[in-house]
């Protein structure tokens, strides 16, 4: 298509704009390696929440999630919420957050010391896990490029691989040599650039759609919240093959329902692990995790408004792929709005590869570089070192991502097949005291095994089966590498507990800390912290539906969600916010 001028000169000076504060923070950046990595820890917990918001507002993801809507209707919001994982936000308010930032590590991997201690086999564990992250940070640059080249190609004069190139360029720019800090100040203008475009968006649905209208051109099924075993009859004639999957419904949320306990109690494994690492302190990453949960809501407005407009612009029952929905929307658009929410969507794109960028080199300077090849090289020799690892990550990134045309099948291969390899061993790291670290280098092993089992001699497995197959299996063989290899020492399980404070099977630890009076005899705080995972999962839930029903003027049920979202919210200030760490933790 032909761009206005207009429009070239808002999205040139967007992209301008990000790689400049690569360069004006590059001399604070390069000062030492939690300079460059963890912005020093002195990054304010709003800083943070604004940045986490747009780092979970990616590209494809989002196109993802508008197809699934488009095709699903409000059952989507089941099918990303618990098929998808998307709950995870809500337990790193619950209480991952401060757990995370209590550990005082740089890394994912290194975290490993702090509940096994500086064993060799908390060193092998270290490695797995190290090893584990790379593999996923490239994945997820694979999944992010599918999703640039599929929402470029509607609309710039440049091929698949060309369109990405270029935003791996820009990205790399400042992300290479701005360090952490660039990626928070870069995040933060997307998530403003994002408020906007919600907003804007936003106006135009409710100026220009009918939610009865919408309605009327879709099976009733398409707009009740209402689970079924199977979708309607008329699913699979309307949706791709990529979709037919979740016709039955029943099956996919059984099976990702059990999939995401793990999923849930694993934490976070990738970027996000590390943004909780450059707070202040554990009240501080609560803080953001829970801004970070609330102002996700805007995914959910730009989604649900980029579909409605879809639907008047393309029409309900037009016969176009429904992941393009975003792209083919923009070419609808008056001069200006057009390069606004390029912009936007740019912003969106750069805001989640940022952090994955900057989390790779951060692995590999930390995990192998420091601790066995480069022992005696200087900060400002390691950290140019990450700045290549980052390179070469985004390079792998885009030389995987060609072998994918839907984003729903490079995302779901990634998360159903390389993260479920590391759940449930994450899990019992957290919430079992005998689970060693050669336990949780054997369970990843031959859950990885398992994994490649089903691939290659159950591969004709539903989705539903093959999902509740790999988990079931992870879960039978790493608990019986927790039972087989011998418990970590008690000193460091009293250390580790006594500080971090988790729930789960933590019986003989916890009595030995109060033994120690390290812990009040009758802790309330596990307890607490399991409750609010139950209450923030409802609340995010809560928050997701408001824009939905709000746009499909179905007023009567959007504010029964409204309601339930302020209940739960009054019920969390006292259960989480009266509860959080005290000031003085660090």
């Amino acid at each position: 298509m032909n761009w206005n001028p207009v429009d070239l000169a808002i999205i040139a000076s967007y992209l301008v704009a990000v790689a400049w504060i690569g360069f004006l923070l590059k001399k604070r950046a390069t000062q030492g390696l939690e300079s460059y990595f963890l912005a020093g820890r002195k990054v304010p917990w709003w800083m943070l929440g604004l940045s986490g918001c747009s780092s979970y507002i990616d590209i494809g993801g989002t196109m993802a999630m508008v197809g699934a809507l488009c095709y699903l209707g409000l059952k989507g919001v089941w099918v990303t919420h618990i098929w998808w994982g998307w709950f995870m936000i809500a337990f790193y308010m619950a209480f991952q957050a401060k757990w995370i930032r209590r550990s005082g590590v740089m890394t994912f991997a290194e975290w490993n010391r702090t509940r096994y201690g500086d064993t060799r086999d908390a060193e092998a564990a270290r490695i797995a896990a190290a090893v584990f992250l790379l593999v996923l940070m490239v994945c997820n640059l694979m999944y992010i490029a599918v999703g640039i080249g599929k929402f470029a190609e509607e609309f710039l004069p440049l091929s698949r691989w060309g369109s990405t190139f270029l935003v791996f360029s820009v990205v790399g720019v400042y992300v290479v040599l701005g360090g952490f800090f660039g990626v928070i100040l870069t995040d933060m203008l997307q998530t403003f650039l994002i408020a906007v475009g919600a907003v804007v968006l936003s106006v135009m649905v409710f100026r220009n759609t009918s939610g009865a209208g919408i309605l009327g051109g879709q099976d009733p099924g398409w707009g009740s919240l209402a689970l079924t075993w199977k979708l309607w009859p008329g699913f699979l004639q309307t949706a791709p093959a990529s979709y037919h999957h979740f016709h039955s419904l029943g099956p996919i949320l059984l099976s990702g329902f059990f999939w995401s306990i793990f999923r849930l109690l694993a934490g976070p494994n990738v970027w996000d692990f590390q943004f909780f690492l450059t707070t202040k302190s554990p009240r501080d990453a609560a803080l953001a995790a829970g801004m970070w949960t609330v102002s996700y809501m805007l995914r959910w407005i730009l989604g649900c408004a980029f579909l409605m407009l879809g639907f008047v612009f393309l029409g309900s029952r037009a016969s176009f792929d429904a992941e393009k929905i975003m792209p083919l929307v923009l070419l609808h658009l008056p001069i200006g709005l057009r390069g606004l929410f390029m912009a936007v969507l740019l912003a969106a794109l750069m805001s989640t590869l940022d952090a994955m960028i900057n989390v790779t080199g951060s692995v590999v300077v930390n995990d192998f570089l420091k601790r066995y090849f480069l022992k005696k090289a200087s900060s400002k020799t390691l950290v140019h070192w990450g700045q290549a690892a980052s390179v070469v990550a985004l390079i792998l990134g885009f030389v995987f991502s060609l072998l994918f045309r839907d984003v729903i099948s490079a995302w779901e291969t990634m998360i159903f097949v390389v993260v479920t390899m590391i759940l449930v061993p994450a899990t019992m790291r957290w919430h079992w005291w005998r689970f060693s670290a050669r336990a949780f280098v054997a369970s990843m092993v031959l859950s990885a095994l398992a994994i490649g089992f089903q691939k290659a001699f159950l591969g004709s497995l539903p989705p539903a089966s093959t999902l509740a197959f790999n988990i079931a299996a992870s879960l039978v063989l790493t608990v019986a590498a927790g039972l087989v290899c011998r418990p970590p020492d008690m000193n460091i399980l009293v250390s580790f507990y006594s500080r971090i404070r988790p729930f789960g099977f933590w019986g003989p630890v916890r009595r030995e800390a109060v033994k120690r009076a390290l812990v009040p005899a009758h802790d309330p705080m596990p307890r607490i912290d399991a409750l609010n995972g139950l209450l923030t999962v409802g609340f995010q839930f809560s928050l997701a539906l408001i824009p939905f029903y709000s746009m499909l003027r179905k007023w009567q049920s959007a504010g029964v969600w409204i309601g339930a979202a302020v209940l739960l919210g009054a019920v969390l200030y006292f259960t989480w916010y009266r509860t959080l760490p005290l000031k003085d933790e660090i």
